[in-house]
């Protein structure tokens, strides 16, 4: 009795840790067994394109320091978190790959896709979405994939929205701040003041003179777009030792625009950055 008791509780054991590592190895290969829509290390990726049939291509490059820039049809720093959402779909997971040698691609408009991104030299196409489902038909590394697709807005969308949010490029050392309200410098001391040259400016004191530096250094839009020319309401000039930028200020209501027509884009802020960005202070208190 005793003999088959030891048996049963071997036996036990036996299938206990048989289950055990069933359950160890697949924990363990979840991410090397699923299917991904593409084989890509990101880590390797250095260079995207997007193609659309219509409209140009928009290329970026990621520089040494880490940072996506876009090359094509802008030269500015991109949106890293927009280009990061493209990288996301080469390693979206995917239920199943169809060989395509047996499938006319036209059927899926993946002959001649609306768009594709091309990660270094790998293209991804975007074919139809399938009615029954609204899911999207993709094309990568010879294999048809069906999937939910969340990120043919972006691609479709247009270049400026790729660009980075931040007014000011990064590392942008300003030495000359004129607005429409106000005018301040960096003098040759190495303090900032008051442009004596600009008389009909207001007199800032010290403390807001920081803080009109400082929300420039800070000043974010909320969305970039195209230049669009439109009536002319003043203007802004951010010196720096090497590179001078001339906002146009073509909007204040409902949103302030500063527009780049040198660059042909424009950046859409909300209406309440007005006054931080002038120098409009509800004190104005003059340095003794």
């Amino acid at each position: 009795m005793i003999k088959n008791s030891r048996s049963l509780l071997n036996i036990g054991m036996v299938i206990f840790l048989s289950i055990f590592i069933v359950i160890f190895y697949n924990t363990q290969n979840t991410d090397n067994t699923t299917l991904r829509l593409s084989n890509l290390s990101l880590d390797e990726v250095t260079n995207i394109k997007i193609s659309r049939s219509s409209g140009d291509d928009i290329l970026f490059i990621k520089e040494a320091d880490d940072l996506w820039y876009m090359i094509k049809p802008y030269y500015l720093k991109a949106h890293q978190f927009r280009i990061n959402t493209l990288l996301s779909l080469t390693q979206m997971p995917v239920p199943k790959k169809y060989d395509v040698n047996s499938l006319d691609l036209s059927q899926y408009a993946l002959d001649s896709p609306r768009a594709s991104i091309t990660f270094n030299t790998t293209e991804i196409r975007f074919g139809k979405t399938n009615p029954l489902n609204d899911m999207r038909y993709f094309l990568a590394e010879q294999k048809m994939m069906l999937i939910s697709d969340k990120i043919y807005p972006l691609v479709s969308a247009q270049a400026s929205s790729f660009i980075d949010l931040m007014i000011l490029p990064d590392q942008y050392k300003i030495t000359k701040i004129q607005t429409p309200a106000a005018s301040i410098l960096l003098d040759n001391g190495g303090t900032w003041v008051n442009d004596h040259h600009t008389p009909n400016k207001v007199k800032l004191n010290t403390d807001q003179i920081q803080s009109l530096l400082q929300n420039w250094k800070s000043a974010r839009a909320f969305a970039v777009h195209k230049y669009l020319a439109r009536k002319q309401l003043g203007q802004i000039e951010i010196y720096s030792p090497t590179k001078s930028l001339m906002f146009q200020i073509t909007d204040d209501d409902p949103w302030l625009i500063l527009a780049l027509p040198d660059l042909n884009i424009e950046y859409h802020l909300d209406s309440s950055q007005k006054d931080n960005l002038f120098g409009i202070f509800k004190q104005e208190v003059p340095d003794a």
